[in-house]
């Protein structure tokens, strides 16, 4: 297993390409307004608020969710995706929030 850091900005560009992926068998998103805002502060505190895993393969699954209300762009033939595993509610929230080329479906 490899452990990696990523900027809000790395994220975001992932998700906006394509790359990082939201697997079917995930919940939805589920968080309400109050516990995005919670997760806001607790960024711009700069206090630990979990970490991310992710699956990375090169085969794309039969079926995923959008993340969110966002619809994501298909990924790049031949290029490894990024299948979230843990984590999806922490990162749907901060693309909702951060992200500006998308629109929500």
């Amino acid at each position: 297993m490899e452990y990696q850091s990523y900027s809000i900005r790395q994220l975001l560009d992932s998700v906006s390409s394509g790359s990082i992926r939201i697997p079917a068998f995930q919940r939805g998103f589920v968080w309400d307004m109050d516990r995005v805002a919670y997760l806001m502060d607790s960024i711009y505190k700069k206090y630990p608020f979990g970490s991310l895993l992710f699956w990375k393969t090169k085969s794309k699954l039969a079926t995923e969710r959008k993340l969110g209300a966002f619809a994501l762009p298909s990924p790049k033939e031949d290029y490894p995706i990024d299948y979230v595993l843990d984590g999806q509610q922490r990162l749907t929230s901060i693309f909702s929030v951060f992200q500006t080329e998308l629109q929500p479906t």
